[in-house]
C-alpha cells in the first residue's frame, strides 16, 4: 500500500483499501473513520493517506526553537526510533526522557507508568520555566 501511494497509483490503492475495508469488522471501520476525522472530509481514501502524508516535520525540525522534552519509551509499537530522531534533528533546547519496562513506564504513551511520566513531565516543566 504504501509502494501504491509512492507511485501515486491511486486505481491501485484504491483496490487495496477496497478489499482491505471488506475484512475489516464494524469497529475497525469506526475505528479507521475516527482516525482520519482529523484530516477533513477527503473524497477517498488514497486522497486521506495523501493528506497525511503531509504532516510531516523533518523539514521543519530545525525550525523549532522552543525548549522541547521528548519522551521515548522501550517497545514503542507505532514509531520505534522517531523520539530519538526529533531528538537528534532539534537544534535548540532539548531533553529526552526514557522509560523503560523495568519502570512498569514502556509502551506507547507510557500506560501503566502515567504517575511517572507525569513527575517527569512536571519536573521539566518547573526547570524550563524556572529560566
Amino acid at each position: 500500500m504504501v509502494a501504491l501511494l509512492e507511485a501515486e497509483n491511486e486505481e491501485g490503492f484504491t483496490t487495496g483499501m477496497n478489499y482491505a475495508r471488506s475484512q475489516w469488522s464494524p469497529a475497525m471501520l469506526q475505528e479507521v473513520a475516527w482516525r482520519a476525522k482529523p484530516y477533513g472530509d477527503q473524497p477517498s481514501d488514497y486522497a486521506t493517506f495523501r493528506t497525511v502524508e503531509e504532516y510531516n516535520l523533518r523539514d521543519h525540525i530545525k525550525d523549532i526553537t522552543a525548549p522541547m522534552l521528548i519522551t521515548d519509551p522501550e517497545d514503542e509499537q507505532f514509531w520505534p526510533g522517531q523520539s530519538q530522531e526529533l531528538y537528534d534533528g532539534l537544534t535548540g533546547t532539548k531533553k529526552i526522557i526514557r522509560f523503560t519496562k523495568a519502570e512498569g513506564a514502556n509502551m506507547h504513551i507510557e500506560p501503566m507508568g502515567r504517575a511517572l511520566l507525569e513527575q517527569r513531565m512536571y519536573d521539566w516543566l518547573d526547570e524550563t520555566l524556572a529560566r
